[in-house]
């Protein structure tokens, strides 16, 4: 019977399936693993980003606190202090008394020179005192390398402050505010013939208002001079000149905060222009009012404001429009005509613009300053900021040494990137908004660059794919343990249909046998006596045919159950022997054959604790397939017995000389039920049940049987006892 080809087809095809859906989980799941890790290991980056950036902002922050700490007089090489007493408890006048700067004697670490520049262009640095202070500080405070070395540095910043801006921090666009302060109104850049030049951007950077240059001002004017009245007597200069420097700088801070006020202010006289009278009569008429409300000492005030306003129109393009954006823009939505609004009067715009400047002198310190911003000029890093030095509009700035900062703060940042780098940042846009770059400093225009990070490579080996492959080696286990089962029933099915058909053709036989050979004596049909006795002894022989048949199905069957109890016993191998041979001679004379022992004296007396009756099963199965199978065609109708003891184990031998087993046939003959019903019809009586029977009880019995290939002349199995 063949095995069905459809079971093992539908096994197949469901391992298949199996394999496939653990396949695409595993796969799926992996990718899952490896974003998650790819997700960790960028969050450990961005971490280790953030951690760096709080190390350098925090070096960059100590560094601006520390220039910023410093008063705007430390700029100078020496200044007066106020407030002095004399050893006799009388008050020093401002100027009797000099004190140097701290920045005179040295310079502070990662610093190459402080300096400062006024409207007229020039750039001194308190590190570099001129006429008289230098000789003071020559004799006192610094020596003659250090002056010298600064003053290269010195000649070096203005040579770089009259340089144009380069490429890494282009000019803005048409229409686009270079200054500081929503609420001013600037207009738009000339072309690019017009460059900016890098104190220009210095100066925007620091200032909240823009810091005009006098161009016109003689070059080697100290621009320490303004300081108090001794001090300028001192040095030849006048009191006038510092009180005109000072209302220059006045002037140019409230300029803007001029217009914007009022532009505002003729927005709000928008509506109440339409509803009563034209724009410039009641323009005219808040001018008259607005003067007439002012006091007389206010008239200089006016008088200076419509001069500066003047000098402001001149300098306006000839095609920009006299009234600001924000007026314009407001016309529509107050529903104005479409003819354009009337300008503003001189006298009003003078009058604004004297009350800003005013506000703006009262509440400026004498002595105050601005944080320090930082600004790129080309490769170098310097600090800017607005100051007011004895109420002198400065631009203070401190000039960094780049490298030596840079390898300082990355030596910071060694143990999270090694391999980083700190390259400068554009400069931030004045007016625009912040520039979002995470990777760029808070306090500076300076980016890092983290470059790659070693991070230690994942094992391979990780929990989920241990897990996953725990979970295939289980599926593959299961899907064995299936398929073993499976095969092993349908085996099974087969062999119990093999041993139905084999035992049907077995029992067939010998029925028929019975009831033909019955049916004849009973009917008296067989007078002969000799002839009476023949069939009787076939009847005989059939019974003890079909009864050891039954008793092999039964032991096995007993075996299969586990249900066979051992009764053990202690015999020798003489005794079992002989117990056993008239069995074995009478099964052995019915097909023609000999059985012969072959013991000596010694394996006689060998002593065994085993079962007898299985043994003697055992013996008899062997001799009982000898001679059915070996009988018709032996060379010497012999069947041997032999009995060895010389080794650790008891061994029988039952041996015949007949054609033996083939290859083919050795691998199957221990098989229960190998017998198919053509095999049982066409070979020698059986069901192919005993060898298999055999090999069980040798196994109960702790021993084994096997089979002797080394044996050429028939086929010879050894069956192995424990003594």
């Amino acid at each position: 019977m063949r095995k069905p080809l459809h079971i093992g087809i539908t096994f197949l095809a469901c391992f298949g399936l199996l394999l496939a859906a653990m396949a695409w989980v595993g796969w799926h799941t992996l990718a899952l693993e490896r974003e998650r890790e790819g997700a960790a290991r960028e969050g450990d980056k961005q971490e280790r980003v953030r951690l760096a950036l709080w190390r350098l902002d925090f070096q960059a922050s100590a560094l601006l606190m520390r220039e910023n700490a410093r008063p705007p007089h430390d700029f100078r090489p020496f200044h007066s202090p106020e407030g002095l007493v004399s050893k006799s408890y009388s008050n020093v006048a401002k100027g009797e008394v000099l004190v140097p700067s701290p920045l005179l004697a040295e310079v502070p670490e990662h610093v190459l020179l402080h300096f400062q520049m006024d409207s007229r262009g020039q750039v001194m640095s308190p590190q570099v005192p001129q006429k008289d202070e230098r000789s003071l500080a020559l004799a006192q405070f610094i020596n003659a390398d250090d002056l010298a070395r600064s003053e290269q540095r010195l000649a070096g910043l203005r040579e770089l402050l009259i340089k144009p801006v380069n490429a890494m921090t282009p000019p803005e666009k048409e229409g686009s505010s270079l200054w500081r302060g929503a609420s001013r109104s600037v207009p738009a850049r000339a072309p690019a013939q017009d460059a900016i030049l890098n104190k220009q951007l210095l100066a925007e950077t620091a200032c909240v208002m823009r810091f005009e240059f006098d161009e016109t001002t003689a070059i080697g004017s100290d621009a320490n001079a303004p300081r108090n009245a001794a001090w300028n007597a001192q040095q030849g200069q006048s009191v006038a000149l510092q009180q005109q420097t000072m209302l220059n700088s006045v002037e140019n801070l409230s300029r803007n905060r001029a217009v914007t006020a009022q532009a505002e202010e003729a927005i709000k006289q928008q509506p109440m222009i339409k509803m009563k009278e034209p724009p410039s009569k009641t323009l005219a008429l808040k001018s008259e009012k607005a003067a007439a409300a002012k006091p007389a000492a206010a008239a200089p005030l006016k008088k200076e404001a419509a001069t500066a306003s003047s000098r402001d129109q001149a300098a306006k393009p000839a095609a920009a429009p006299q009234e600001p954006p924000m007026q314009a823009a407001a016309a529509p939505a107050a529903e104005a005509p479409p003819a354009a609004p009337a300008p503003v009067s001189s006298s009003m715009a003078g009058s604004v613009a004297a009350a800003a400047r005013q506000e703006r002198k009262n509440n400026i310190a004498p002595n105050s300053s601005r944080p320090f911003q930082g600004v790129w000029l080309g490769d170098n890093l310097i600090l800017t900021r607005e100051a007011f030095v004895d109420g002198v509009r400065m631009v203070q700035g401190v000039w960094l040494d780049w490298p030596a900062l840079r390898s300082a703060w990355l030596r910071e940042i060694t143990d999270l990137f090694p391999d980083a780098k700190l390259e400068p940042a554009a400069n931030a846009n004045i007016g625009a908004p912040p520039i979002d770059d995470p990777l760029r400093f808070a306090a500076l225009p300076v980016r890092l660059i983290p470059g790659t990070i070693q991070l230690p490579p994942l094992p391979f080996w990780t929990p989920l794919r241990k897990s996953l492959a725990i979970a295939l080696a289980c599926v593959l286990l299961a899907a064995a343990a299936v398929g073993l089962v499976l095969f092993g029933t349908v085996a099974l099915s087969e062999r119990r249909a093999a041993f139905v058909s084999a035992v049907t053709h077995e029992l067939r036989t010998p029925l028929t046998t019975f009831r033909l050979y019955s049916e004849m004596l009973a009917d008296g049909m067989v007078t002969d006596e000799a002839q009476r006795k023949t069939y009787l002894d076939t009847l005989t022989g059939e019974a003890g045919r079909l009864s050891h048949l039954v008793e092999n199905v039964l032991s096995y069957a007993r075996l299969e159950r586990g249900s066979a109890k051992a009764r053990a016993e202690n015999i020798t191998i003489g005794e079992l022997l002989d117990r056993i041979l008239p069995r074995l001679k009478q099964r052995a004379d019915d097909c023609g054959m000999e059985v012969r022992i072959h013991a000596t004296e010694s394996d006689r007396k060998t002593p065994l604790h085993v079962d007898a009756a299985a043994v003697e099963q055992i013996l008899f199965n062997l001799v009982d397939n000898a001679c059915k199978y070996a009988a018709p065609r032996a060379a010497e109708p012999v069947i041997h017995v032999e009995a060895d003891t010389s080794g650790k184990f008891a061994m029988l031998r039952v041996r015949d000389h007949g054609a033996g087993i083939s290859r083919s046939e050795r691998r199957r003959i221990f098989h229960p039920f190998h017998k198919s019903a053509d095999q049982a019809a066409h070979s020698a009586p059986g069901v192919g049940l005993g060898l298999a029977l055999c090999r069980r009880l040798a196994t109960a019995l702790g021993g084994a049987i096997t089979l002797d290939t080394a044996t050429k002349d028939g086929a010879c199995f050894v069956l192995r006892l424990p003594k």
